[in-house]
């Protein structure tokens, strides 16, 4: 190897190796991207909508028995009156259920204002002789989200004569997500030194005889716990009407059936809301968009009876699986073939979204989705884009060696024929690919004689354009060392036949002009007949005794046949290009259209010959591909 190639060398694997390396480094700086985004959350509202589909499609979760929900709807609201309704009624629900031994009894409403005297007073006496009674309160949070949130002040609380009689007294806040929804609410509120348990929290700790900090709930770096939805409203708990309720009362009282059983509701936990379509109470949630919150409060008291919460992983497991998935996608992309791999990485979509829908259907475990979807897609993406520029490289890359190929074959042929008095040549070739196998020559030779050489190599493209190369180098060494044109053949047959190893074989029409005689010798190795078209008679094919193509075995003995000749006659020798030439109807172009052809051009220069035909063949192929390499010699006598 000489020195300016070592350098090639060294040049082109360095320059290999630095793209290589960029693509490492970009791909590399891609996934810290992504793992930067899934940590600060950035997208959070997409993985939030993902999460919303998850709790959409699983199935209704485990309910308690023990909870029942009951509305002040509609229908309450249009027997009793608009709301806020008179505070005797709420006086009287608290004295039947407490009657009925209805376990606990929550409000999710704040009675902050004094109404009249009267109904107060009923309902501080319901509350008090109940002992069954929980109260709530808002605070005012600050925009501080480290730990528990930290209230400014109380925003509205429960009147204080109601509070020192309740049995209970928490906090209800709620805090809306970057898209608006209700997911989360605080487990306590920080306010002057003193954490305040959320409302469920303390009756479902009640319930369990437990205090607030011994039950284990998970909770985000905010101090926030997410709502496990149960189902939607209306199917996972049971629910009565706040009317109705009163109605059955009045009726057991008149000795009527009522309309509710009342005893269902003994040892029940009673949760009191506001349902009524259009009031402030219907907030979206991952749910449904119009979510009463005072099922907010029996979806928590669910969850901690029956020990079943919403945990979503950790930012580090999160990122450890993108960076799993990254390595995964990019090892599916670079390995693979690209429908395999488009396959292999749809299926890896899949497969990651199944699990984190089954994951989050039967353990309650949340794991990101979007981020890793987005991080598989962009992965892909750039991964087959440095494919392709890859192999786009290598493409160009082999385009020009393979340009270089089609000058140094062209290097081999002569593209100008020989001039000689009363004799015109011209001659075309139009290769398929970048080289082909189709090959010709021109022989000078003493006494008015010029021999012309035309073959067609088996195969196409880079072999065929080498065993071409060889072919010709061979004839050109032969047929100036030998006078006699069949041991030419004989020779070059023999030599081809023994040194070649590819398989591959030439058919060769070999003809010598012989002005002097006026004869044209033909010799025929497996080609295609030479078409004459005389000046006064018809066109016809040269029919002549042929023999095995060259390079197939050695031995064959080749004949020669004259055929005289008058000024005016055209001579065509052609590869099979031109016959087995193809249109869109796959109809090709065949023997018949050429001897037209020639007929009608024959009085034409022997360049226009050549000019006339290759047009007619391209515009009978239209828009169909080049389907062999095409070569064409026309001698016309003069």
């Amino acid at each position: 190897m000489t020195g300016e190639k070592v350098v090639s060398v060294i040049i082109f694997n360095t320059m290999h190796i630095q793209k290589r390396s960029i693509s490492i480094l970009v791909a590399i700086v891609i996934s810290i991207l992504i793992m930067l985004v899934s940590y600060f959350r950035v997208f959070e509202v997409f993985e939030l909508a993902t999460l919303d589909v998850r709790f959409k499609s699983r199935p209704l979760q485990k309910v308690s028995d023990n909870i029942v929900i009951i509305e002040i709807a509609k229908d309450t609201l249009d027997q009793i009156g608009t709301w806020p309704i008179d505070r005797e009624f709420h006086a009287y629900l608290i004295d039947i259920l407490t009657r009925f031994n209805a376990h606990y009894i929550i409000f999710d409403m704040i009675f902050s204002k004094e109404q009249t005297p009267a109904s107060d007073e009923k309902l501080i006496k319901a509350v008090r002789e109940s002992q069954k009674v929980y109260m709530p309160l808002a605070f005012r949070l600050s925009s501080e989200r480290v730990g528990f949130p930290k209230a400014t002040e109380i925003e509205s609380a429960t009147l204080p004569e109601l509070e020192k009689v309740s049995r209970g007294v928490a906090h209800i806040n709620i805090l809306n997500d970057i898209d608006g929804k209700r997911r989360r609410v605080p487990l306590f509120v920080q306010y002057e030194g003193k954490l305040y348990p959320q409302l469920s929290l303390l009756v479902a700790c009640d319930y369990l005889g437990k205090k607030t900090d011994e039950v284990d709930i998970p909770i985000d770096d905010e101090g926030m716990t997410l709502i496990n939805f149960a189902g939607k409203w209306g199917e996972a708990f049971k629910h009565y009407s706040f009317i109705d309720i009163l109605k059955s009362d009045a009726q057991i009282k008149n000795g009527q059936t009522p309309r509710i059983d009342l005893n269902r509701l003994k040892d029940k936990i009673c949760i009191i809301g506001l349902t009524a379509a259009g009031t402030h109470d219907l907030q979206p949630t991952s749910i449904q968009s119009n979510y009463p919150m005072v099922g907010v409060h029996a979806n928590i008291i669910n969850s901690i009876l029956n020990d079943s919460f919403i945990s979503r992983v950790s930012k580090r497991i999160n990122i450890a699986i993108l960076l799993l998935l990254a390595f995964i996608t990019g090892f599916l992309v670079l390995r693979l073939k690209p429908l395999q791999s488009i396959l292999w990485v749809l299926g890896l979509l899949f497969s990651f979204t199944v699990f984190s829908f089954l994951i989050f259907t039967f353990f309650n475990i949340w794991i990101d989705l979007f981020y890793p979807i987005l991080l598989i897609a962009l992965v892909y993406l750039f991964s087959t884009f440095y494919k392709y520029i890859t192999e786009r490289n290598k493409r160009m890359l082999m385009e020009k060696e393979l340009d270089i190929a089609k000058r140094i074959q062209k290097s081999f042929l002569k593209e100008t024929p020989p001039v000689k008095d009363g004799l015109e040549i011209a001659v075309r070739m139009d290769t398929a690919k970048a080289v082909g196998g189709d090959l010709y020559d021109f022989i000078d030779m003493p006494d008015d004689k010029i021999g012309i050489m035309i073959g067609d190599v088996s195969g196409k493209g880079v072999p065929a354009a080498l065993f071409m190369a060889k072919t010709v180098s061979e004839f050109r060494f032969h047929s100036r060392m030998q006078a006699k044109t069949t041991q030419v053949m004989v020779e070059l047959n023999n030599l081809i036949s023994i040194e070649s190893t590819s398989g591959l074989f030439v058919t060769i029409c070999y003809v010598v002009v012989d002005l002097k005689e006026k004869l044209l010798h033909i010799i025929d190795a497996g080609h295609l007949p030479v078409i004459a078209a005389h000046k006064d008679k018809p066109t016809e094919t040269l029919q002549v005794e042929g023999a095995m193509a060259v390079g197939i075995m050695d031995g064959i003995e080749y004949t020669e046949k004259s055929i005289p000749f008058e000024n005016g006659d055209t001579f065509l020798l052609y590869t099979d290009g031109v016959t087995e030439a193809r249109n869109i109807k796959k109809e090709e172009f065949e023997e018949g259209r050429i001897m037209q052809l020639l007929s009608a051009l024959k009085t034409k220069p022997a360049a226009e010959i050549i000019e006339g035909l290759f047009k007619n063949i391209h515009k009978f192929q239209g828009r169909a591909p080049q389907h062999d390499d095409i070569t064409v010699i026309a001698i016309k006598i003069i």
